[in-house]
């Protein structure tokens, strides 16, 4: 008697891991570059931005640091700056934007790239909450070296103007207040050009490649 033959649908296919395989490699390929993309149109946005926009020492201002010490814009000549306005009753931007520098600053260390020169500045837009007492306490629950400034409503509010920021009291109706406040991270080179910013809930390795770029 004769073999009878195997459906051809019945056969082994040993060429759907090689396929699948294949689609995964071309998928991870199409997510970098892609990824890539995006951070260059994110730059070159970044670049056209920058156009008119003012060095960090043309940007005055006198605050307080958690410290108690008067600080002046030329207090940090001469080293690149990651600058963010917030307020240390702040349910989520601000956190996650500490955060977010604590983590791209550890990501380059591992790197073995020294980031310890990027001073990160925390401007705070409440000056009625946000003592130099409060603002140290507050800066102490994250793994991040930053300094953190404060003054009275005009100071606070030159600063916030220095810096082409915007800064708005909103009532809750319970008797406190929060601030709708910028979210952007600003950046400056070690000349104090502004290098560009860094949005709120941008991609960590985007942020870790503009501070890379500060270095």
């Amino acid at each position: 008697m004769g073999m009878t033959q195997k459906p051809a649908d019945q056969e082994p296919n040993h060429q759907k891991p090689k396929s699948i395989r294949f689609v995964l490699v071309i998928a991870g390929l199409l997510f970098v570059i892609l990824a890539a993309l995006v951070f260059m149109i994110s730059e070159n946005q970044a670049r056209q931005s920058n156009t008119g926009f003012p060095s960090f020492d043309q940007s005055e201002f006198t605050l307080i640091d958690q410290d108690g010490v008067t600080r002046t814009n030329s207090d940090f000549a001469g080293k690149p700056i990651a600058l963010f306005l917030g307020f240390t009753y702040c349910p989520d931007v601000c956190p996650t934007t500490l955060l977010a520098l604590a983590g791209a600053v550890d990501d380059l260390v591992e790197q073995g790239i020294d980031a310890s020169v990027i001073q990160t500045i925390f401007i705070s837009v409440d000056h009625e909450r946000d003592t130099p007492a409060q603002l140290k306490s507050y800066l102490s629950l994250f793994d991040v070296e930053a300094t953190g400034l404060t003054g009275d409503e005009q100071a606070v509010s030159d600063a916030i103007r220095a810096f082409g920021g915007y800064a708005k009291k909103i009532e809750t109706g319970d008797g406190n207040f929060v601030y709708d406040h910028s979210a952007a991270v600003y950046l400056y080179r070690s000349d104090g050009t502004f290098k560009g910013t860094i949005v709120f809930n941008e991609p960590a390795e985007f942020i870790v490649e503009k501070l890379r770029t500060l270095l």
